[in-house]
């Protein structure tokens, strides 16, 4: 399992992100979709073999004031360990 960060767009107050998660074909195999479907802290949709994770950072929100590089790597933590929640 590999996560990366796909792309950051600045809009007017805020951040639209999207994390790739690259999933082996064991991990895919193994992959509850069910749990994917239903999953609500993010929109994630699945590709291949890649699970893309989109969310939007809210400037204005207090616990969001940190620096972006900041966020992204609570982000991406967070990211990775849902994704591996989803194998079963």
């Amino acid at each position: 399992m590999q996560v990366d960060v796909d792309f950051v767009d600045k809009l007017d107050n805020g951040w639209k992100v999207r994390l790739n998660v690259k999933l082996s074909a064991d991990e895919l195999s193994r992959l509850d979709h069910e749990s994917v479907n239903t999953f609500k802290d993010f929109n994630i949709s699945l590709e291949g073999s890649n699970l893309y994770f989109d969310c939007f950072l809210n400037t204005e929100e207090p616990w969001e004031d940190e620096p972006l590089e900041e966020l992204l790597k609570a982000i991406k933590i967070e990211v990775e360990y849902h994704a591996k929640a989803f194998l079963e």
